[in-house]
């Protein structure tokens, strides 16, 4: 036998440290065979996998952007050079595209026609004299009635009276033609 110079504490201490220490590693191999220490493996190993793809994809994405942004400066190179040659040879097609593009930019930037609130939208046509209506029903019987304030003015203005409007309960576009022509002579004749 060795001569051994431990004393039967130290000896008892260092088989308490030892089984201590293969507590925990059978706590440790326990745990590992177990479904979760299983499962926390396979998703480090797959982790680990998946990093390492990863890195191998950015390397080929950078040298596959790099050799796709060389192509691509090649081709537009080559078209400017052939679109510059051939507008040399040929430039009313590039004349008559800008052409419509300044057309183009005007329209978008030349402001809309006014719309009147309330009147109904039709294909815009001048009424005889009037430039702000078109031919719908509404806009005509406000040209009309604007006729009717204006000549009304006209004849007063004539006259020296002072402006009371004739009343009659029928707006003038509700009135036929022919009382309206009747109405407007026997105005002319009582001003002579």
């Amino acid at each position: 036998m060795t001569a051994d110079n431990r004393t039967p504490g130290e000896i008892e201490k260092e088989i308490e440290a030892e089984r201590a220490r293969l507590t925990r590693d059978l706590d440790a191999l326990q745990d590992r065979l177990t479904v979760d220490g299983l499962m926390d493996e396979v998703r480090q190993q797959v982790r680990s996998q998946i990093d390492e793809l990863q890195r191998s994809l950015r390397g080929q994405v950078v040298e596959v952007t790099g050799v796709v942004g060389a192509e691509l400066r090649t081709q537009l190179n080559r078209a400017g050079t052939t679109v510059a040659r051939t507008t040399r040879k040929n430039p009313w097609p590039l004349a008559v595209t800008g052409l419509g593009l300044a057309w183009l930019a005007y329209s978008a930037l030349k402001p809309e026609p006014k719309r009147r609130v309330g009147y109904a939208p039709t294909k815009s046509a001048p009424v005889r004299g009037v430039t702000d209506y078109d031919l719908s029903p509404a806009d005509m019987a406000a040209a009309e009635l604007e006729r009717d304030a204006d000549r009304w003015a006209r004849d007063t203005a004539a006259l020296g009276v002072a402006p009371t409007p004739i009343q009659d309960p029928r707006p003038s576009w509700a009135r036929a033609d022919d009382e309206l022509t009747t109405r407007s002579n026997a105005g002319a004749t009582e001003r002579n």
